[in-house]
């Protein structure tokens, strides 16, 4: 269903070098693909002085120059709030960015709203004894045409943020993730089945329930549109995402609703509900509330406080997300899917108030849910946090100690003369073996059928671009408040696996240990193995090399250059791909942006436009396809 009526008017418009968005999230295609690799992300947090986010990015990616060693993490969620870059100008974090992505790190979220003080909505409503969290005149008209200087009406505080933001960070971020958790809720009513007294589900939440909006859901439906037109005009291949729910009676809401800023009706200014101004439904998971349920048998709570039922009840909650999505026909064949992510997940390892809580779970946990998202269709998660808030010893908080880090207050580089002094857990070390083993990796689901898994073995098949499997298996745990389980496993003959293979244990990134063992009668226990054949022994680093010269069979090349006025980049395709190019200043601000266009078989020479009205410099000239994305460097020298 295209935008309509109110929209009518601005579809028509265009601003400079590109034109504002006349689809939504409801049309055929209009989600794109997400074809890279499933991304290990992290939350960086903050702790002291000790740290700053070039120090924790350190860490976190690992940086070689430093010999810092780092997590495994791929990808960050990152907040870049209204009230800080008002504050403190909107190229306040570029520099860090760059850090980041010189480290390798890509397809960022960044999580965004939180407005300053002169731009927030101070309207009570429905008697709430606190104000609107959001910004104030969101219901002015989005786009102006360019009467102040930008397509958007700069009076539209957060059409005007998000135009902003976008512009300056646009060459980082793959997700925008709209505001944090705007179904957290201190009542009991998220939860509540349809039919109960004040349930969501027939329901919409009253405005004082939603703890960090303060305002009605058709409000946050404005957001999304707001963000969807912005996001959608300035980068079409970038996605919008809700922001971190818990609860699908919420996202039923959102999905029932309208930005209609009375009661979320259809209406020709207001033609489409929520759905169609978000591509991606992120969530988050901490299973660790839910491992208990009433026995009427037993006359009590029975608990199942193990790593396995955990990983049960995060794959649980997504589902019941795409159970809603698909009631209100986001299932591919009314409107396209929605993809997932978790931006924040994890379990303690600490026991704190009954709670599953110690470190052989937590290990266990974090290296499974990995797995099972990828199993699951989730493209990305992101653990919280990078690193403990507290010693163990002392803690008293379950969200202090889900680091991959010990304690990090006090011990960081700032104040310790440069030096690096933070420690793993062992969940950071499962964490991090996971994903050097499987980051170019690709879940395969034909494969992992043909494993043929018993009912107490989990596990799952991963392809590399080479065609190289690693296999991944452990019993699964059963007991409350233990991790102790054991199982044997055969490969099937039909797998043609080697008749020696390959087996290496969670803390591989430590010991670089590899067992050669028979591939029959394997033992496993509750903590995840990753299994080869035995010709398939590929160093990390190896690896990596591999991919490099994958980057050699598009034969990419930028000419001439340095360039004075004209320049073109050159390409060779095996298959026919989509590819976009794009051209970025030493700021990260995008300056050239050919749209995606599908590209035949064979060599292809692409003028890059507007050469000749860039300044004397260096520049990033990005090579982007379904596969893969290639950075050149592009100098201009007149």
């Amino acid at each position: 269903m295209k935008i309509v009526a109110g929209l009518a008017s601005l579809i028509l418009c265009s601003f400079s070098v590109f034109s504002q968005v006349n689809f939504s999230a409801n049309d055929p295609g209009a989600v794109p693909a997400y074809n890279g690799y499933f991304q290990y992300g992290t939350n960086l947090g903050y702790y002291d002085g000790t740290w700053n986010d070039w120090t924790l990015s350190d860490i976190a990616a690992g940086n070689p120059l430093l010999g810092v060693k780092g997590a495994g993490a791929k990808t960050f969620r990152i907040l870049l709030p209204e009230y800080f870059l008002e504050s403190w100008s909107y190229d306040i974090r570029l520099a860090e960015f760059n850090h980041y992505a010189s480290l390798g790190v890509k397809d960022n979220t960044i999580f965004v709203g939180f407005p300053s003080p002169a731009h927030k909505d101070n309207n009570f409503y429905n008697g709430c004894a606190e104000s609107s969290l959001l910004f104030a005149n969101m219901y002015e008209p989005i786009w102006d045409g360019g009467a102040n200087g930008t397509p958007v009406n700069e009076n539209n505080y957060y059409a005007l943020y998000m135009y902003k933001l976008v512009q300056t960070y646009g060459a980082f971020t793959k997700f925008y993730e709209i505001t944090n958790e705007p179904d957290y809720t201190w009542y009991n009513t998220g939860w509540l089945e349809p039919g109960v007294a004040g349930n969501w589900w027939d329901n919409n939440p009253p405005p004082c329930e939603l703890s960090n909006l303060k305002a009605p859901i058709f409000h946050y439906i404005r957001m999304l549109r707001i963000s969807y037109e912005i996001v959608k005009t300035l980068d079409p291949t970038a996605y919008v995402a809700v922001g971190g729910i818990g609860w699908p009676s919420f996202l039923d809401a959102l999905l029932r609703n309208t930005d209609e800023p009375t009661n979320g009706a259809v209406t020709g200014a207001y033609p489409l509900k929520g759905g169609a101004y978000f591509d991606v439904l992120s969530f988050h998971s901490y299973p660790q509330f839910e491992l208990s349920y009433w026995d009427n048998n037993v006359n009590g709570f029975v608990y199942t406080r193990h790593s396995d039922a955990a990983v049960e009840k995060f794959v649980a909650k997504k589902n019941s997300f795409v159970t809603v999505l698909n009631n209100r026909g986001y299932d591919g064949a009314t409107y396209p899917r929605k993809h997932f992510i978790c931006t924040e997940g994890n379990i303690p390892r600490k026991e704190l108030d009954g709670y599953i809580g110690s470190d052989d779970a937590a290990r266990n946990y974090g290296m499974k849910v990995l797995i099972e998202s990828q199993k699951h269709e989730v493209s990305q998660y992101y653990t919280f946090i990078l690193g403990d808030a507290a010693p163990i010893e002392t803690a008293t908080n379950a969200f202090w100690v889900m680091g991959l880090f010990q304690n990090l207050n006090g011990i960081g580089p700032l104040t310790h003369g440069g030096v690096y002094l933070q420690q793993y857990t062992n969940p950071g070390i499962g964490y991090k073996t996971t994903s050097d083993l499987l980051h170019f990796s690709r879940y395969d689901d034909a494969r992992t059928g043909m494993m043929n898994l018993p009912s107490n073995v989990e596990g799952a098949a991963f392809r590399d671009s080479l065609g190289a499997y690693t296999y991944v298996l452990w019993a699964k745990t059963s007991i409350d408040k233990s991790e102790a389980a054991s199982a044997t496993y055969s490969f099937p003959a039909a797998m043609n696996v080697t008749p020696n293979v390959n087996r290496r244990e969670w803390n591989y990134t430590i010991t670089n240990s590899t067992t050669s063992i028979p591939s029959v009668n394997i033992p496993l226990n509750g903590t995840p193995v990753f299994i080869t054949d035995n010709m398939q022994i590929v160093p990390i680093r190896d690896r990596e090399i591999r991919e490099r010269n994958k980057e050699k069979e598009f034969a990419l090349s930028v000419y001439p250059n340095p360039a004075s006025t004209v320049s073109s980049i050159k390409f060779t395709l095996t298959h026919p791909m989509n590819v976009r190019i794009k051209v970025y200043d030493v700021n990260g601000v995008l300056v050239i942006d050919k749209s995606t266009k599908q590209y035949a078989t064979g060599t292809h020479l692409i003028p890059l436009p507007g050469i000749e009205r860039l300044a004397s410099g260096v520049y990033n000239c990005r090579f982007e396809t379904d596969e893969i994305q290639i950075n050149r460097k592009l100098v201009i020298a007149r």
